[in-house]
């Protein structure tokens, strides 16, 4: 399964042309935050592990920039609550 990075989103496109297999976007405000606004993963496909990743790579991402997450999406919101590791990285509007 390939994953790829777009303008303010990741994503696995569908090998078949069809609409994307699963996504995440996200919004980057100001220097320091961004927000995870949306996840979302085809009813086909889910239970594999595509969200997890998706959440995984904009995590990575917004270390690298040095950024402090908003979890907006209630993916997002669940995630930041069963990895509490993740709760330096979490921040408030």
């Amino acid at each position: 399964m390939q994953f790829l990075e777009d303008e303010n989103r990741f994503y696995v496109p569908n090998p078949d042309g069809g609409e994307d297999i699963g996504e995440i976007t996200y919004t980057r405000i100001g220097n320091d935050k961004a927000s995870i606004d949306h996840t979302y993963v085809n009813i086909n496909y889910r239970g594999q592990g595509i969200a997890d990743r998706l959440f995984d790579l904009v995590i990575e991402l917004m270390k690298e920039e040095g950024r402090k997450v908003i979890p907006v999406c209630s993916y997002a919101i669940k995630q930041f609550e069963l990895k509490p590791h993740l709760q330096s990285l979490k921040a408030e509007y």
